[in-house]
């Protein structure tokens, strides 16, 4: 794990990926102890804590430590978290479903008591250690990407942060053309909106407004998307596959068309003519990604996750936006 590029004073926390989960409530290392000990020893340096990311492979095997072991899945984290001189761990089991194939009734109670299991396994030992879920962009039911049925509010009490995957809201086949992670004015799904307004709306109902527990996930590319559409303006439906853009790509289409910024979704973007009728192109840069810095401070949100930072080149860039979002001075030259 190369840590060269990394502004340590920009952050609070890293999360490396990953161990996974096994049915039999073990865990399957993906990283030398070595190397996990040497980033911990690393960060702790300079005062940033360690988690590890424990990844669910399939959803056969989230459904059996769910239903047979979810304490000794527990345990096993730990065991490794205390092994490799850690801080916690980051929940990103995205196999769960609705019914425990094991038990062949709903999984709801068995992931509050997992989450129950792993805050008593943990912090029984060490109060400071954080327990974080890597949660769903969307909750609402009608929207095919949500996840109504967990019990949110019972797990607030049990974990220090939802790491909400909000890089994940507006993938590129959404069938309209937009920003990935738009501050509002999203697409809609069966009438409910996909976008951080919506979103956050949505976690404070479901978890009681635990605000102090809602963590903004931000996609950490400064690329985007270009599509064939049938319109001039946002949220126009697509024609055919999206096409990935560069960021040097995305700049320069921008600079060739004209760039545009869209005062709702808080995003760059550029427009053409084309034979059959339009292409849009829609990317990050530092002003869209500020904008969802200022919502999370705005709105006095625990604070915000970036996937995924690359610690062999990340562009300082990054890590001026994060400090000006915490108050702290920029880095030395």
């Amino acid at each position: 794990m190369r840590t060269g590029a990394i502004d340590w004073g920009a952050l609070t926390h890293v999360c490396f990926r990953s161990v996974e989960l096994l049915p039999d409530g073990g865990i399957k290392e993906t990283r030398p102890r070595e190397e996990v000990a040497r980033l911990a020893a690393e960060a702790h340096r300079h005062g940033v804590k360690v988690a590890v990311l424990a990844w669910g492979t399939n959803a056969a095997n989230g459904a059996k430590y769910l239903a047979r072991c979810p304490g000794l899945t527990a345990k096993s984290l730990l065991d490794y978290v205390r092994a490799c001189g850690l801080d916690g761990v980051n929940i990103d089991d995205e196999t769960w479903e609705t019914v425990n194939a094991e038990t062949g009734k709903p999984n709801r109670e068995l992931v509050t008591w997992f989450f129950r299991a792993l805050r008593k396994t943990f912090k029984s030992v060490r109060k400071d250690y954080h327990l974080s879920w890597a949660a769903p962009p969307v909750i609402s039911a009608r929207d095919r990407y949500g996840a109504a049925w967990p019990d949110y509010r019972a797990i607030s009490a049990e974990v220090d942060a939802f790491a909400i995957m909000s890089y994940t809201m507006n993938p590129p086949t959404a069938g309209w053309t937009g920003g990935a992670v738009p501050v509002s004015g999203g697409g809609l799904v069966d009438g409910h909106p996909r976008d951080l307004a919506t979103e956050l709306s949505d976690y404070l109902a479901a978890t009681g407004g635990r605000k102090d527990r809602l963590l903004v996930g931000l996609g950490n590319s400064r690329a985007g998307v270009e599509w064939d559409c049938r319109g001039d303006g946002p949220l126009s439906p697509i024609v055919g596959k999206p096409r990935a853009l560069s960021p040097e790509s995305a700049r320069a289409n921008a600079g060739t068309y004209g760039r545009r910024f869209d005062p709702a979704q808080m995003y760059p973007w550029y427009r053409h003519r084309s034979q059959n009728g339009w292409v849009q192109g829609w990317y990050e840069d530092g002003e869209s990604i500020k904008a969802k810095l200022d919502f999370a401070r705005r709105n006095k949100l625990a604070g915000v996750c970036v996937w995924a930072l690359d610690g062999a080149a990340e562009p300082p860039e990054t890590f001026a936006l994060l400090r000006e979002y915490a108050g702290l001075p920029k880095a030395a030259p």
